[in-house]
């Protein structure tokens, strides 16, 4: 008897344009249950049609006014432009409400259609997870005998704390899914107990249970992501990029970082298999747009996939994670990266004070050994992003000038910096006094779960974060953040493009950079989804 699963990702309104790829977390959750004889749908709302919803003919006419001010004329909004947005915010909210009610209705005639035992949510932040949670509480109230799980990101962070905010879920998925989303469907069908499932918490006898965790043992084992039109619903809406799931874990350890509490130890797929897979897709997809999805994807690995690419003659272009640590001793390989299609590697720099990088962030690397890596790799000419955190714990107006200094002198082709993030699991969470944090950890989990972005607005205008960062309130060390990100566009230097977005760039038929980044922003702020439409097909005829 086979488990019927529908499986549903609700990331909230659409920030930027590779919101429109493909989940490959659904796609892979999909073919492992159609490996094991069950049946799977994926229902994906993001993509641009979804602005449609969101936003009434009205707020956009005026956001889009608003937003070529801003971001095309970069001129400054006035007072009365704020206070219009103020207006704008609230008739977005209300769209928004009415946007998730008739969502819960149709899911719910797609549920009883299809007779769904099985329904998977992936759990992203913000507006996103509260639509998320609505969504679950309305199908388990309105289909009698309806399994609802969670999983995702939010999961992953916040864990059992969900449980504070609803109570609809049968279980939560945390770590790795392809197994256990085959045994929950086991479990659906009752031919499996939930204390049997790996990576779960549950509710038992008004306790909250965590089951052991398990890691897939061999990557190479899994399924390829399925994007078939009848698994893939509204596929064709979707940029034809596909993220490659090529490793998994992360050996630095940061103090910061979710992905190692997340993933633990690294693993990673073989050359051989990545390069079957990249073949596959281009073949019975026609993509030749990738990412590679690792958080730290080693070095070596990389050199050796880009080398069987070449061997085979596969003309595709990707972008991919970089760690600073291991390209130390690889930078001869960026030349052989560009040959083989990677247009584009994001290192994560953070600051080029070494104290901050050892004592704030366990980071193992040298300022000098730094710079010669990311000179080779903008030598070579692929675009360089890298990330700074600032103010990062123990900043000083002296760190601050020697990363400001620094990224003068490298000059990476762009600089994405945000504000520290603490996330429970993480040390600066656990240990948060040690690096100058002031938060209620008891209230914190549940603060931060249910956040909401003003997105119209810029982060000084948002509610206060819950934690000082230096002794500073959020409105301090945000406007922090702010300045430092001025002064590097002062000095000339990008600060708004990931890497990839650089890569649907290259495929968008914009004739610069700036065009495009421009453009994107304008569209994306005011919710201009035939033109996104539009830049989608035009990216996926000349990615093809």
């Amino acid at each position: 008897m086979a488990c019927k699963c529908l499986l549903v990702s609700l990331a909230g309104t659409p920030k930027i344009l590779s919101d429109f790829v493909p989940d490959n977390g659904l796609a892979s959750l999909a073919a492992c249950l159609l490996k094991s004889g069950h049946e799977a749908l994926i229902r994906d709302y993001n993509h641009p049609e979804l602005f449609s919803s969101l936003y009434p003919p009205a707020g956009r006419k005026f956001l889009k006014s608003f937003a070529e001010k801003v971001f095309l004329l970069n001129r400054r909004p006035s007072a009365g432009d704020l206070l219009a947005l103020k207006g704008i915010d609230h008739c977005l909210r209300l769209s928004k409400k009415k946007f998730v009610w008739r969502l819960k209705k149709k899911l719910l005639e797609e549920v009883k259609k299809n007779r769904i035992d099985f329904l998977g949510l992936k759990l992203w932040a913000g507006e996103g997870f509260q639509w998320s949670l609505e969504v679950a509480d309305f199908l388990k109230k309105n289909v009698p005998g309806l399994r609802v799980f969670g999983g995702g990101p939010q999961v992953d962070i916040f864990g059992q704390h969900i449980f504070s905010v609803s109570s609809c879920f049968d279980a939560l998925c945390y770590g790795e899914g392809e197994e256990t989303v085959v045994q929950l469907a086991e479990f659906t069908l009752g031919k499996m107990p939930l204390a049997e499932v790996p990576n779960i918490y549950y509710q038992q006898d008004g306790r909250i249970v965590k089951n052991s965790r398990k890691e897939i043992s061999s990557l190479d084992e899994l399924p390829n992501p399925v994007y078939q039109p009848e698994v893939y619903k509204d596929i064709h809406k979707k940029i034809k990029m596909f993220v490659i799931d090529e490793s998994r874990g992360c050996v630095n350890r940061c103090f910061f970082c979710i992905h190692p509490v997340k993933s633990g130890d690294r693993r990673a797929k073989s050359p051989s298999r990545i390069l079957k897979e990249l073949k596959h897709y281009q073949d019975s997809y026609g993509v030749s747009l990738f990412r590679f999805a690792g958080s730290s994807t080693p070095s070596d690995l990389m050199g050796e996939v880009a080398r069987l690419v070449l061997t085979e003659g596969l003309n595709i272009k990707y972008s991919s994670f970089g760690s600073l640590r291991e390209f130390k001793n690889n930078a001869t390989l960026f030349p052989l990266l560009k040959r083989s299609g990677c247009q584009s590697i994001f290192f994560g720099v953070e600051s080029a004070n070494e104290t901050i990088l050892l004592q704030a962030m366990n980071r193992r690397v040298k300022k000098i050994e730094m710079e010669a890596t990311l000179q080779a790799c903008v030598n070579s000419g692929i675009f360089t992003v890298v990330s700074v955190i600032f103010p990062a714990p123990f900043e000083t107006q002296e760190s601050r000038k020697e990363t400001l200094d620094f990224l003068k002198k490298v000059k990476p082709h762009s600089i994405l910096v945000q504000f520290p993030g603490i996330y429970p699991g993480t040390a600066w969470f656990e240990q948060a006094e040690l690096f100058g944090f002031s938060l209620d950890k008891k209230r914190y989990p549940r603060q931060v779960m249910t956040y909401q972005i003003k997105s119209l607005f810029p982060p000084r205008y948002w509610k206060p974060l819950p934690y000082r960062v230096n002794g500073l309130p959020f409105q301090l060390f945000a406007r922090q953040t702010e300045v430092f990100q001025t002064d590097l566009k002062k000095a000339g230097l990008e600060t708004g493009v990931s890497d990839e977005a650089y890569l649907l760039f290259q495929v968008s038929g914009m004739k610069t950079l700036d065009e495009f980044v421009r453009w994107n922003r304008c569209w994306l702020y005011s919710g201009q989804g035939d033109a996104l439409r539009e830049e989608i097909e035009t990216i996926n005829r000349n990615s093809g």
